[in-house]
């Protein structure tokens, strides 16, 4: 009796962990994805590849640049544009840090993370944000955003570090 109850237990156990383990291999998977995704970014623009960089994207993806100037970039032709014009200004590698992923459904996913960009011998850094879309058993950008890291000028009195003013009697 006691052979059949442990063999119950552990069938109840397995039955309910199998959903959680597969679904842990299916985060691993996207993780890996979003991951290469990535890699060949950087692969294509050290090649100087901007039509392989806009070939990443879905053929209404949108990239939106959100600092320092907000730029919204409709479209393939738009985003090749874009990316020929940070190749042509010197860049020459792009590192994108995967911080933060979410599987959304089948076919979306929900990436964020850090990033690196190196302009001729300057590096740039900021956050970025992509939603990957299935498209024919690959994943493609549907939408990307990026925002440089940098010191916002706040005034003073914003901050704290000056006393409020004084209370007139």
């Amino acid at each position: 009796m006691k052979g059949a109850m442990l063999a119950v237990v552990l069938l109840t156990v397995g039955c309910f962990s199998l959903p959680v383990l597969a679904q842990q291999q299916d985060l691993q998977e996207v993780m890996d994805a979003a991951n290469a995704l990535s890699a060949r970014e950087n692969e294509l623009l050290s090649k100087k590849d901007a039509a392989g960089i806009a070939s990443l994207f879905k053929s209404d993806g949108l990239l939106v640049m959100l600092a320092p100037q907000y730029e919204f970039k409709p479209g393939r032709d738009a985003i090749l544009k874009h990316y020929q014009g940070i190749i042509d200004a010197g860049a020459t590698s792009i590192t994108l840090e995967l911080k933060n992923l979410e599987l959304r459904g089948n076919d979306s996913i929900w990436a964020a993370g850090n990033y690196s960009v190196t302009v001729k011998d300057k590096t740039i850094q900021g956050n970025w944000f992509r939603i990957l879309k299935g498209e024919n058993g690959n994943w493609k950008i549907a939408m990307e955003a990026f925002a440089r890291a940098g010191v916002m000028d706040v005034p003073p009195a914003a901050t704290g570090s000056s006393p409020p003013p004084a209370k007139s009697k």
